[in-house]
């Protein structure tokens, strides 16, 4: 190999033992002079970087300018970390010799004597089909969000279109349409994060806000938490039942009611609370529909909790106890993502 003995040169001082693991690695090994130029390139950091004439090409070369525009800055900012004493890593684009587009995970270490940085050991490995597969599942996950999004904006036309021309009573079709709006808006939230986790203060605030008539009506208190997608939709549609019903019946029909809605973690359960006041005077209901089977039948199951509704004449109470765990539920869908 051209120049194989000035490489050697380099590495000398750390003996033959050390060179031997160097050039065996299945990754892009360079070591770096303490001014930032390329003295070193191991033989499988070559053919991974298509270069055919290292030492007449590329060795002294300064290493950040061995890399794109858009890449530089990441290259320059680590190898001033390491050349303070601290390692560093990065990831980021860089073409073969030849033009060929990949991906580097790349960590950059000191090499020290008696406490001086004296050079810099930098290790690449390609990471391209990684980052394909990674984009192809993007690309993916975005066309499956747009044709979700679009079906149910289907689904709620032709909803509010069937009931209206079968006569249906106003408030039916309103609950209906409702719930299917709580739907799309947690899918819309799930979606800005990948189906990762909506946030739990973005899920109530898009069930509940919608129905208050002013900002005063409602207080939203807690320190922000995840949740995972199927936990996310129960509780979007528990919400939307408790505000629907606060609105014909509770604290948001009347101008001066107030819904608070807090939660807290304590160790490892979490406790949310709804509470109202300054409606008219509350009754427990005469039957049990399908607001209340969501929120008294359908979120402690989904939780692995309890749910405790208070028909308080001063103003319904609602608390809600579950293990913190409950909100990272992956389902199948999520586990094969």
């Amino acid at each position: 190999m051209a120049g194989e003995g000035s490489d050697k040169a380099v590495l000398e001082g750390a003996g033959a033992y050390f060179l031997s693991i160097v050039e065996a690695s299945r990754d892009c090994i360079r070591v770096i002079s303490a001014e930032g130029f390329v003295e070193y390139m191991n033989a499988r950091g070559q053919a991974l970087f298509e270069i055919e004439d290292f030492a007449g090409r590329n060795r002294s070369r300064y290493w950040p300018d061995m890399w794109p525009s858009e890449s530089r800055g990441a290259v320059e900012q680590a190898l001033h970390t390491a050349l303070t004493g601290e390692a560093a890593a990065f990831r980021a684009l860089c073409p073969t010799a030849k033009g060929d587009p990949r991906w580097w995970d790349t960590t950059v270490s000191p090499i020290l004597d008696e406490g001086r940085v004296i050079r810099v050991l930098a290790t690449s490995r390609d990471v391209t089909g990684e980052m394909r597969s990674e984009a192809q599942r993007q690309l993916l996950v975005n066309e499956l969000n747009h044709r979700v999004k679009n079906t149910l904006a289907t689904i709620q036309s032709i909803a509010s279109q069937s009931l209206r021309n079968a006569g249906v009573d106003l408030a039916v079709r309103g609950a209906f349409e409702g719930r299917l709006m709580a739907i799309a808006a947690t899918h819309n939230v799930l979606t800005d994060e990948n189906w990762s986790a909506a946030s739990l203060r973005q899920i109530i605030d898009g069930s509940v806000t919608p129905y208050r008539s002013n900002p005063s009506q409602l207080t939203i208190s807690g320190d922000d938490l995840m949740v995972s997608p199927k936990p996310a939709v129960v509780l979007a549609l528990a919400f939307h039942e408790l505000a629907i019903n606060a609105l014909k019946y509770g604290a948001l029909s009347a101008a001066g009611g107030h819904v608070d809605i807090g939660w807290a973690a304590r160790g490892d359960q979490l406790d949310i609370t709804w509470t109202e006041k300054g409606g008219p005077p509350v009754h427990p209901p005469e039957r049990r529909g399908f607001g209340s089977r969501i929120v008294e039948l359908a979120l402690p199951n989904e939780l692995g909790g309890a749910v405790d509704v208070d028909y308080r004449p001063e103003g319904l109470r609602c608390r809600i106890h579950a293990p913190l765990a409950a909100l990272d539920k992956v389902d199948a869908f999520m586990s094969l993502a």
